[in-house]
């Protein structure tokens, strides 16, 4: 026997301009994120409801708006964090081997195996990081609530 829509599905939406895919925050996804304003702290909280008719969402029972909410820190996704890190280990593991032939005078390194060492290990800290979102012109936060229907 259909009940009709019962349950609905709350979310939050993460959108970049000109972009087709989103991401989806849910109920329960802890968030880093700064609010607007001369506040240099980072909070960091769970979702616990999302109100998508005020465009607000619920972190930790305190209501907060969207659009108060002004950067975020998001992680990446799983291949570029793991690249990252065997790039950064890469990087450091070149350095030291450059280091160690200098110092027992195997010979001289050269200045482009430090600089491939250097741009590992560069490429490799910024891809093991988490994204720094900005919102504003071109990053939004949506609040949705999509209805399901179903059967028990």
């Amino acid at each position: 026997m259909p009940l009709g829509p019962l349950f609905s599905q709350k979310m939050v939406l993460i959108e970049r301009a000109n972009r087709v895919k989103t991401d989806k925050l849910y109920l329960g996804y802890g968030i880093h994120y700064r609010l607007q304003g001369k506040d240099e702290y980072w909070y960091r909280r769970e979702i616990t409801d999302v109100l998508p008719e005020s465009q607000a969402i619920y972190l930790d029972r305190e209501l907060t708006p969207l659009k108060d909410i002004a950067r975020m820190r998001y992680p990446r996704d799983p291949l570029p964090r793991i690249l990252g890190g065997a790039l950064l280990t890469f990087g450091v593991t070149l350095t030291i081997a450059n280091t160690v032939s200098y110092l027992r005078k195997d010979g001289d390194p050269t200045a482009l195996l430090y600089g491939v060492a250097l741009a590992s290990g560069t490429l490799g800290i910024h891809w093991s990081k988490p994204k720094l979102l900005k919102f504003g012109k071109r990053w939004r936060l949506r609040a949705i609530e999509v209805p399901t229907k179903g059967r028990f």
